[in-house]
């Protein structure tokens, strides 16, 4: 069947390609397929090897050749794919280098293939190399030679590996990788494997087998037929969807342990010689961990390793031009043992538990023991007695008691941390004994078996699990201690009845002062749990764990990371029980301002302020709550005779509107915005002074309601729900223009009822909208600040506050703000692009874009042009090198809160797309604060934070680093690497942090 034919295959006949199909491994699997009727398809380079396997191929059944220059294409005209074989371990085995070129166009391939597969809900394989994959764990455990090469197979195999996961994630494509071990068999001319091909040509070209080092590298086999059936058998099963296979026999074998192999099978060669390594590259202990073996998914091994290794022989000894007959070595095998061509050894506790066991092994045969003597048999019996006695006591109780306590160590630890989070004090309590008891269990029995450690001289071993043992012995005291200081809030939270209820405005008021006040009081308490915390995961985390038994060895890795998980969460605690008491109010009242924004309507802290609501908070519990359209708020102000002194920031933007209560967010920098709305609040006399700010916008709301189904709201005919919100929001919220009054009460209203439903829930209630409000945060739909200074830090060090931080000069700040009296956010898409361009050490290049796209239909609210006030944030430092697309190429540059500010502006009407460019360069000098590229005595790195502003969608953002081509890059997080720069694209739907490092 012909190319151009492809897309008119029967519906009966599955379509099967294979990409990087020119190999003898993938003949093989291509000539299985075409057997069971498959129609194969097979891409590669047309080459004399690829141009061979397809000639065969063609006379077996319909199979199509499509070189790579023309696979976008082919993926085009195919009408269907039903199983995808991407050969990448054959690519990356074929070669010891690739070039950029060579790793770009791989990529694209593998990027096109899995695209075009999933479209048609394909099972999709790639199949990698096992050998490959041992290699880059070792190379990144060993400390001495960590990195890989930019454009190397093992990092295009790490690449390929990584996108399949992530294709997978993001998909849910019919996917799995496999993991293909080295391939032996007749039909295998070489093998890929430098070490066995050197291996195989010395036993069957010279007299001895020459062994580089000591020949424990560990080599991972497979037959070319077992190969062939486990590829389809794991691509045919719905089990391995998503899951990493190792397809390979079950044993590992060594190099050393093949050789003795080979010399038993009588080939030319007649003994080992050891010789020294003429290169650094020694991996000093291979500490790799497969995945999980094809025999999890029902392969069996069908070829046995001797079986596999006869037929090798035979391919290595006929391209040599010698014969071997295998049949006359069967007889010689039989009578040769593994102890005429090798020394089996114990290692000293095998030889010491051999010495101890040899007794009782002796039992099975009593004419032979003390066979001269038996008339000693009663002090055989009293000595093997003796001996039982000390094996049970020392070893075998021992080690039960230890296995018994580690297993129920773990199995609460596992549970403590939710109920730290939960703040479930008897759990805790109960798990902490527990954990206490089989420490102390665990303890006792691991020093009754210390003679162990000492008599094979593994005192090192004995120093890393007693490391565990001490530090989970912290633990239980650490969290002993927390029980202690954090029990009257955990009272409190328990003990908790609102004072606001949502069928009248205040209930009986409860006193909790006696609560909090104890848990300020316990600080010193908790402080010394924390710190007996941090010493119990320094002793645990710094187990090495090549010092651990093998079999242990998963458990342990699994240990620390609890251990450090626990810690995670509880040292927040220690900066919360700091500040809680206070903003509760354990000393006196608290006054805290919230606002609502509305997104549709984009403005520097999140959006159109529509209304506010000042809670002050007393012994924690809410005294007094207020809620009032924010408009009716400034014209009381109005009628007061109130003004007030306009920041020169917005002077420039807006020339004579008066400052007013709503524009009280024009700042982005919430702490700010705390300390303008002060005076407001005073002047409408619901305060002297405010303790903290809280903004919210409508997305939250729109959460709130989709979690409790709709609220009823004052005035409205329906419950208003998530469905609704909008709709209701553009029938109550239309002006008549930007910095007159505008009508709110619904929105006031709507949060009114939505305040009051939060603040009477019990702390049960708060449990099932932790998640919104979780989210919210990190999302930036909500912020707040404090003025006390250790709450106001915690925000901060979470990104809860919006401020424009100082680790955010590393890259411009976008801050919209929307003058045009509609929604016209809702109906935007916006795309930032950020080009950085490293010229040295001392000198960088900023280029970024902002393309707004208004799809706006009609000119008519709540659509219409986004008329915009655009504010760019860069370092003060900074030296502008130009500026193009304000709208009539007039715009400010000013100085402000640390940071030199472009602002102008920039309005995109309907249907229309809009773009803003900027360009800036920073260069460092001896009184530079401002540069954030930082030079270390090995290496260079460079933080980037990237601000999304409070409010704003999930826009698109690209960003490009280009740097000198002499630095080598080592560290670049989810960016990817392209010769001298790296790139990325995301949604920016939170703060962003990418930390890269360069080797100097």
């Amino acid at each position: 069947m012909s190319n151009q034919d492809l897309s008119k295959i029967k519906g009966q006949t599955p379509v099967s390609i294979i990409v990087h199909g020119g190999n003898y491994i993938s003949y093989l699997l291509a000539k299985t397929l075409l057997e069971q009727g498959s129609h194969v398809v097979i891409i590669d380079k047309y080459t004399n090897s690829s141009k061979q396997y397809f000639t065969q191929l063609k006379k077996t059944g319909k199979v199509s050749f499509i070189d790579f220059k023309g696979l976008k294409s082919f993926y085009e005209k195919i009408a269907r794919i039903d199983y995808l074989y991407y050969m990448l371990g054959e690519k990356t085995q074929e070669t010891t280098r690739i070039d950029s070129k060579d790793f770009l166009a791989e990529t694209d391939y593998l990027n096109t293939s899995l695209n075009a597969a999933n479209k048609y809900k394909a099972k999709i394989s790639l199949i990698t190399s096992l050998r490959l994959n041992r290699e880059l764990s070792n190379r990144i455990n060993n400390q001495q030679d960590g990195k890989t090469k930019p454009y190397s197979p093992l990092e295009l195999q790490r690449y390929g590996e990584n996108y399949a996961a992530e294709f997978v994630d993001k998909t849910k494509a019919n996917l799995r990788i496999i993991r293909l071990g080295t391939v032996v068999g007749k039909g295998v001319s070489e093998i890929r494997d430098k070490i066995l091909h050197k291996l195989l040509t010395d036993a069957t070209q010279k007299h001895q087998i020459e062994i580089e080092g000591e020949g424990l590298e560990i080599h991972n086999l497979i037959h070319e037929s077992d190969a062939i059936y486990g590829i389809l058998k794991l691509t045919f099963s719905d089990e391995t969807k998503g899951e990493v296979v190792s397809l390979c026999n079950k044993n590992d074998y060594t190099t050393l342990s093949l050789a003795y192999k080979l010399l038993e099978l009588d080939v030319e060669s007649r003994a080992i010689k050891f010789i020294e390594r003429d290169d650094t590259s020694t991996i000093l202990q291979d500490l790799y961990v497969p995945a999980p073996n094809a025999q999890q998914f029902g392969w069996k091994q069908n070829i046995s390793l001797e079986e596999s290794i006869v037929g090798q022989i035979q391919a290595y000894y006929e391209s040599s031009d010698k014969k071997w007959e295998v049949d006359k070595t069967k007889g010689k095998r039989e009578d040769r043992k593994q102890s005429d061509i090798s020394n089996v050894s114990k290692t000293k506790l095998g030889l010491f538990v051999h010495s101890l066991l040899s007794p009782f092994k002796a039992l099975s045969q009593p004419d032979k023991l003390f066979h001269s003597i038996n008339y000693f048999k009663i002090f055989r019996t009293l000595f093997l007695s003796l001996i039982a006695f000390f094996l049970i006591y020392f070893l075998i109780a021992p080690l039960i008691g230890i296995s018994l306590g580690g297993y129920l160590i773990y199995s609460k630890g596992s549970v403590l941390r939710e109920s730290v989070n939960n703040l479930d004090f008897e759990k805790i309590q109960e798990h902490t004994d527990s954990i206490s008891r089989n420490t102390l269990r665990v303890e006792s029995n691991f020093n009754r078996i210390y003679w162990i450690f000492k008599v094979t001289n593994t005192r090192d071993t004995y120093k890393n699990l007693d490391q565990i043992v001490q530090g989970t012995k912290y633990i239980g005291e650490g969290i002993h201690d927390l029980v202690i200081s954090l029990r009257p809030l955990g009272e409190y939270l328990k003990d908790f009845e609102p004072s606001i209820a949502l069928d009248r405005d205040t209930q009986s008021i409860k006193e909790y002062s006696q609560y909090l006040k104890a848990t300020d009081d316990n600080r010193y308490v908790l402080r010394e749990g924390i710190y007996k915390m941090s010493l119990a995961q320094n002793l645990i985390t710094s187990v090495d764990t090549r010092k651990v038994p093998n079999v242990i060895k998963d458990f342990v890795i699994e240990y620390k990371d609890l251990i450090t998980q626990i810690n995670n969460t509880v040292k927040p605690l220690e900066k919360v029980s700091q500040f809680i008491p206070d903003i509760l109010g354990v000393n006196e009242r608290q006054r805290y301002l919230i606002l609502l924004q509305d997104n549709g309507e984009l403005r520097s802290t999140g959006g159109w302020i529509s209304s506010y609501g000042v809670i002050a908070i007393e012994g924690g519990q809410i005294r007094e709550m207020f809620v009032d359209d924010i408009y009716g708020a400034q014209t009381a102000l109005n009628l007061q005779g109130h003004s007030y002194k306009t920041p020169s920031s917005l002077l420039r933007a807006f020339k004579d509107t008066p400052y007013s209560f709503p524009l009280v967010n024009w700042d982005p920098n919430l702490d700010n915005v705390l300390l303008s709305s002060e005076q407001f609040i005073y002047d409408l006399e619901k305060g002297n002074d405010l303790d903290g700010v809280i903004v919210v916008d409508t997305v939250l709301i729109q959460k709130l309601l989709d979690k409790w189904g709709g609220v009823e709201v004052p005035g409205e005919n329906e419950l208003v729900t998530s469905e609704n919100l909008y709709s209701k929001i553009f029938e109550n919220t239309q002006g008549d223009s930007p910095s007159a009054n505008r009508k709110s009460v619904f929105l006031t209203d709507l949060f009114d009822v939505v305040l009051k439903k939060v603040f009477s829930s019990k702390m049960d209630g708060y449990k099932e909208i932790y998640e919104i409000f979780s989210s919210s945060l990190d999302e930036k739909h909500m912020s707040f600040t404090f003025k006390n200074s250790t709450a106001r830090g915690y925000a901060d060090d979470n990104g809860w506050d919006g401020n424009l931080d100082s680790k955010f000069n590393s890259a411009p700040i976008n801050i919209d703000w929307n003058w045009g009296l509609n929604k016209a956010n809702l109906y935007i898409k916006k795309n930032h692009t950020l080009d950085i361009d490293i010229k040295d050490e001392s000198a960088i290049e900023y280029k970024y874009q902002i393309g707004i796209q208004n799809d706006s239909t009609k000119d008519v609210y709540p659509e219409g042009e986004y008329v915009n006030y655009l504010r760019v944030y860069i370092p003060y430092n900074a030296t502008v090198t130009g500026i193009k697309g304000f709208d009539g190429n007039k715009y400010d540059v000013y100085e402000e809160n640390g940071y030199k500010i472009i602002g102008g502006w920039f309005n995109t009407p309907i249907n229309e797309t809009k773009l803003l460019e900027i360009k800036y360069r920073i260069v460092k000098d001896s009184n530079s604060t401002n540069f954030f590229l930082t030079k270390t005595d090995t290496h260079y790195e460079m933080d980037i934070d990237i601000y999304k502003q409070p409010g704003s969608k999930k826009d698109a953002y690209n960003i490009s680093i280009n740097y000198p081509t002499a630095w080598n890059i080592e560290s670049s997080e989810n960016l990817t690497r392209i010769e001298s720069s790296i790139n990325g694209r995301f949604e920016l739907s939170s703060d962003k942090n990418f930390f890269i490092s360069w080797q100097r």
